[in-house]
């Protein structure tokens, strides 16, 4: 009898650990009618990550404005302040409802960003921070593309 429990215990724990990365890598992703994925989120959650996309846009315009001005130690400190510890504190629930490929694109923008602080910290010019700004907006532009954040109740 204890075999039976014991089998079907595990069983169980197979599904539901199937289940959690199932959602952990398609989170709540559906086809949007406007062919981007919508991620379902509640308003705290939606506000939370458009709160974060809007600090990054401030913060790329920063970057831009002082690079134009020759004043790397502010690129250097905003690109820091974009970077992974920006990210920390992102709630896990949260987490598992968006996307492997949102997740990882975001990390990566963000990761992107400490790479900045890095360069400029080592001497970076003008121009290359320009640059790979704008390679970093490209990857915004897509991500922008793909998906959408929808509000659920």
């Amino acid at each position: 009898m204890w075999k039976k429990l014991a089998i079907a215990s595990l069983a169980l724990w197979f599904i539901a650990l199937g289940t959690a990365g199932y959602f952990f890598v398609k989170g709540t992703a559906v086809k949007g009618d406007d062919g981007r994925l919508a991620v379902k989120l509640h308003r705290a959650e939606r506000n939370l990550v458009l709160g974060e996309m809007r600090a990054l846009l401030s913060g790329v315009q920063t970057i831009l404005e002082a690079s134009l001005n020759n004043d790397m130690k502010v690129v250097e400190t905003t690109s820091m302040s974009l970077g992974m510890k920006a990210a920390v504190d992102v709630n896990p629930t949260l987490m598992a409802k968006l996307p492997l490929d949102f997740k990882s694109t975001g990390m990566g923008v963000h990761k992107r960003f400490d790479d900045l602080a890095l360069k400029v910290h080592k001497g970076a010019s003008k121009d290359e921070v320009i640059r790979e700004v704008s390679d970093i907006m490209l990857t915004c532009v897509g991500c922008h593309q793909a998906y959408r954040l929808d509000e659920v109740d």
